[in-house]
């Protein structure tokens, strides 16, 4: 038998044996994401005017990392002749939020501010540019290193003809060509596609539309009309194989709370608790899905085509994400995070804990009452499981 030291000895090779393992495995992401478990909050010029309520977030709810909502790749210059970002917050208001951040947050954490490109009824990239000519006119705007990178969040419009109603690809293109160059740069990728693009719980058909009628059997007097032609058909999937699959990306965050979304069916139509939900996609997403042809009249080169394609995305990159007060939880899910922290508990015994969370929006906070904090409501719903599992770690060492 091992003596106390031996023992020691041999626990700590396991130890540094088993974290390299894990290094070499693991998909590597961006240092300049936090490590802990991600609390994703998007925010938008009403928040960059109220640095206190960002400050409130990461210091006091738990929030790590803010996504500021939105800016737009387009043509700018006299004659339209040079590749511009153009943020619809103050990108000084921002900073001076980062600055008050600074002066209250512990020292041993970390937040990372992101820009989010696109937003419903935003404009797509002008792809008059490619992508490297937008990373470099980004990284000149972002030359005093105010974000740590990037998320994709182009969606639809209010009106479904519009020519953004199509993820095109040369579109797909330049969001590929710019996350690679900002990626080997060492900033931060994140995509943050609506449930229904990017479905791991869908038949794998893939279009790059983003007008078509959910997928859920919704009741026709449900809808607006019997109809709502805003979902997708995993236009998302399409981008995540050109980008090489996972590895391509920091996170993945999947928007639960688009309207009338699988996951709003699944729980408030048929029953099903969200939690068991959020596990069925989350192991769906770790097996590996697969995907359908795209639809050869959105994609011109041949080369590009795909009849099939499997993809994973897993735990590390997994991000589930919500919606806060102002969802109706009718048309628009909201996540109780009792469910939320119970998916995660269970995932986490089968080895699929995501890599965290995210909600939309920060501004809402505390919009409805002075309590209604969702960033909050989480994390103390996660530190209660903690001591939970805890309390039953000693009772059983005991």
């Amino acid at each position: 038998p091992m003596d106390r030291r031996s023992l020691t000895l041999w626990w700590m090779w396991v130890a540094t044996t088993c974290s390299r393992a894990a290094q070499m495995s693991a998909p590597q992401c961006s240092t300049r994401l936090p490590s802990a478990r991600l609390s994703i909050a998007y925010a938008t010029d009403r928040t960059a005017n109220d640095p206190d309520s960002v400050v409130r977030a990461c210091v006091d709810h738990g929030v790590n990392v803010v996504v500021w909502a939105f800016a737009h790749l387009e043509r700018g210059g006299p004659d339209g002749a040079a590749p511009t970002v153009r943020a619809t917050f103050d990108v000084a208001a921002v900073a001076e939020a980062k600055r008050r951040l600074a002066e209250r947050l512990d020292p041993s954490r970390q937040v990372a501010h992101l820009v989010a490109f696109g937003g419903w009824n935003g404009p797509h990239p002008d792809t008059a540019f490619d992508g490297a000519e937008y990373y470099a006119a980004w990284t000149a705007w972002n030359r005093d290193g105010v974000f740590d990178g990037v998320d994709w969040d182009l969606e639809g419009r209010d009106d479904p003809t519009a020519p953004t109603t199509v993820l095109r690809e040369s579109v797909v293109d330049l969001v590929v060509d710019f996350s690679k160059r900002a990626r080997a740069d060492g900033y931060v990728v994140g995509l943050a596609p609506a449930e229904s693009y990017l479905d791991a719980l869908s038949d794998g058909a893939v279009s790059l539309s983003l007008n078509e009628q959910p997928l859920s059997p919704w009741p026709a007097d449900v809808l607006p009309g019997g109809t709502f032609p805003y979902a997708g058909r995993n236009a998302y999937a399409e981008v995540l194989r050109r980008l090489g699959g996972s590895d391509g990306i920091d996170f993945c965050s999947v928007q639960f709370y688009e309207g009338y979304s699988r996951a709003c069916f699944e729980t408030t139509r048929r029953g099903t608790p969200l939690s068991e939900h959020l596990v069925r996609v989350a192991r769906s997403f770790a097996d590996g899905k697969s995907f359908g042809v795209v639809h050869e009249a959105a994609v011109d080169d041949d080369s590009k085509k795909a009849s099939s394609f499997r993809l994973v995305v897993p735990p590390a990159k997994l991000v589930l994400g919500f919606a806060n007060g102002w969802a109706d939880g009718t048309k628009f899910l909201r996540g109780d995070p009792g469910e939320i922290v119970a998916a995660f508990a269970r995932l986490r015994a089968l080895g699929l804990e995501p890599r965290g969370t995210m909600f939309w929006v920060l501004d809402e906070e505390g919009a409805k009452a002075d309590d209604d904090f969702f960033a909050s409501q989480l994390e103390a719903a996660f530190l209660r499981e903690e001591r939970a599992r805890a309390t039953d770690r000693l009772a059983r060492d005991w």
